[in-house]
């Protein structure tokens, strides 16, 4: 009995080692600009080549439009509907294992992760650090950021305090 734990043990500590290795390796990938895997996004295929991403023009136009739909309208709820109105999806993709996932209708959520990945821009962002990715980018990198800081700045507006919140300030509270 003692054996089995001391190889049990064993086992759990390699497994340990084994998972930082990979999670190392993952993070040395991101910060070289790589794309270590995961859902392909809409304007992007995956190169069967080797697991890199590659442009989908067809696709890369629809991203293209979304941002524009959005800067234009400044509305998640008004694209959504532009959206669902020109019968647009979600990427549409086939996994390795060969099993088909269809795309699905936009939602404000999809919407807006979409608007806020920075894969689009040509980078890859990993433990809040964002890098440049090897991967070209669909839309200029200004306004990926001028979208982002609107919507940072929407999540957590600047507060002015009250005057009552400022005589409280100042009396200690």
């Amino acid at each position: 009995m003692a054996i089995l734990n001391i190889l049990l043990s064993f086992a759990q500590f390699e497994r340990e080692i084994i998972s930082e290795r990979t999670r190392d390796k993952m993070g040395a990938a991101r910060r070289k600009g790589k794309w270590v895997g995961g859902t392909p996004l809409l304007g992007y295929d995956v190169d069967p080549r080797g697991g890199r991403l590659v442009m989908n023009d067809k696709e890369a136009q629809r991203v293209r439009e979304i941002f524009a739909l959005y800067r234009r309208d400044r509305s998640l709820a008004a694209v959504v509907a532009e959206l669902a109105e020109r019968g647009w999806m979600t990427k549409s993709w086939k996994s390795k294992r060969g099993i088909r996932h269809s795309g699905r209708p936009f939602t404000k959520a999809s919407v807006r992760l979409l608007l806020t990945n920075p894969t689009y821009a040509g980078k890859v962002h990993y433990r809040g650090v964002t890098y440049p990715g090897e991967h070209p980018a669909i839309i200029d990198s200004a306004l990926w950021e001028g979208l982002n800081r609107e919507f940072s700045e929407r999540r957590h507006p600047e507060h002015k305090p009250t005057h009552e919140e400022q005589k409280h300030c100042s009396e200690g509270w």
